[in-house]
């Protein structure tokens, strides 16, 4: 069971290539997008990023600057005694909901370096690609790059989560339960599984693990209880179904694992803020 797949798949986002750029030095542009991830790729040429209150990173062809949450920045080259050519291609994605486990397992920023890049060849490959797109003009190219930037987004997460940076990271959320044998076996036998009636206990079991230590190692890693985060994941599903399927809402129910509707229905309320049918209705 891939549960990046499964996580995805409940994951609404739109993701949108607006800049593709050729600036000479000395030169410079402020970058704030409030309520939005961005990237930024630097194609050829250099620069620096600013951020404040951290230490200038220095930006080369062939990196990558990805930013989880919005931190506003500014990228600049202020050579004045040479003339230095950059090039950039810039994106945005924004999110159905902004506080999903993955976007808060990430770092608010992710430098990814072209030699780092070399032993990825699936997502250099991808860079590359997004660079020749952005050159082309051909018939659909900002549609076939606002698709490349979506598959972007998906490479920067396997990226991460085969780093030494996400190892080492404190940070909690999803991506670094994953990280750990026995909640990572609860992780991939609840996500193959929704439909089930998932307790403390059975996922316990699936991680080899008392139910006590379970429940502590959970908590810690991903920084909510088991149970909410089983609750979640499964609003999540019910609310894609609802809107993407005609199934009923007691089959919906059951695909959450939920053996009423009334305590289905009851969860989507509290958790959205309206019922099931009013979500199918507003996304119709």
């Amino acid at each position: 069971m891939d549960i990046i797949h499964s996580i995805f798949r409940s994951i609404k986002f739109d993701a949108s290539i607006y800049l593709h750029s050729e600036f000479c030095s000395p030169w410079g542009v402020e970058a704030n997008n409030p309520g939005l991830s961005s990237f930024h790729v630097i194609a050829y040429g250099n620069c620096e990023l600013h951020i404040e209150n951290k230490p200038v990173i220095y930006l080369s062809a062939g990196d990558l600057i990805f930013f989880a949450q919005n931190t506003p920045h500014r990228l600049i080259n202020p050579n004045e005694d040479v003339e230095v050519s950059t090039t950039l291609i810039c994106g945005n994605l924004s999110f159905d909901n902004r506080n999903n486990p993955i976007l808060m397992g990430l770092p608010r920023y992710l430098h990814i370096k072209a030699n780092a890049m070399d032993k990825y060849p699936w997502l250099k490959s991808l860079f590359q690609q997004i660079i020749n797109e952005a050159e082309n003009n051909g018939d659909g190219r900002q549609l076939v790059l606002d698709k490349l930037a979506e598959i972007l987004f998906i490479y920067i997460v396997r990226y991460y989560l085969n780093s030494d940076s996400h190892q080492a990271s404190k940070k909690h959320g999803v991506l670094k339960g994953l990280s750990d044998p026995a909640i990572a076996r609860s992780l991939l036998a609840f996500h193959g599984n929704l439909d089930q009636a998932w307790t403390l206990d059975t996922l316990a079991e699936q991680a080899l693990i008392s139910r006590s230590k379970f429940a502590n190692r959970f908590s810690e890693l991903l920084g909510v209880t088991p149970l909410k985060y089983m609750t979640y994941w499964r609003m999540q599903q019910a609310k894609h179904m609802l809107e993407s399927t005609s199934e009923s809402v007691y089959s919906v129910a059951l695909s959450c694992g939920y053996q009423s509707e009334a305590s289905f229905i009851k969860v989507f309320k509290k958790h959205f803020g309206i019922t099931p049918g009013k979500a199918r209705n507003a996304s119709s």
